[in-house]
């Protein structure tokens, strides 16, 4: 569905490149670009929009970025605890800034190639993160660990920093978006024979 040279990229990880990031300067959404070379994949954008933290996320046509919880997902479908995947979007929130578990995303869309036994979700064209706010105090970042694809190349944007803006509207509804999938937490037999 997106990876048609997918077995030539798992044979040559040299078509794995760090991307080259940017800010805009003067511009008043602090919204940061990643580049492959002189390709623009993606940009992203941070706000404050109410008690909400949002950071969008726009793909130029043919990129895609991957999910939250990509690997989990991955390992449900294989069984493999660390499933071969793509890299899922890590937001980490500077200190200036605290958020609720759990965070939303936009509904992913599958990736898949089931042929090759790859398992995948991720977006193309725009689409968001939000986390409930705790607090926000002014000065504040996240900073995105993530990768960025098309059909034949990948850059790695790793810690790239956002600052986060403020805005009176509102971007996406967050009940629009779907939580991010975590591992079931371990569960503690119950106590059997006598107690102390």
């Amino acid at each position: 569905m997106h990876r048609i040279a997918l077995a030539a990229f798992l044979l040559f990880p040299a078509l794995l490149f760090p991307a080259a990031a940017s800010g805009q300067d003067g511009d008043s959404s602090a919204r940061q670009e990643v580049w492959l070379g002189d390709e623009l994949a993606v940009t992203y954008e941070a706000r404050v929009e109410e008690d909400w933290l949002v950071v969008e996320v726009s793909h130029e046509p043919g990129w895609h970025t991957y999910a939250m919880d990509n690997v989990l997902r991955a390992s449900e479908v294989t069984g493999k605890e660390r499933p071969d995947t793509e890299l899922p979007t890590v937001i980490t929130p500077s200190p200036e800034i605290e958020t609720a578990a759990p965070w939303l995303q936009t509904a992913p869309t599958e990736l898949s190639q089931p042929d090759l036994l790859w398992y995948t979700w991720g977006f193309e064209d725009r689409s968001f993160f939000a986390a409930k706010l705790v607090r926000a105090e002014p000065g504040g970042s996240v900073q995105v660990d993530a990768q960025a694809c098309t059909d034949r190349l990948c850059a790695m944007v790793d810690a790239l920093v956002v600052p986060v803006t403020r805005s009176d509207a509102r971007s996406v509804d967050p009940a629009s978006l779907t939580a991010v999938r975590a591992p079931e937490p371990p569960t503690t037999p119950p106590r059997t024979g006598a107690g102390r």
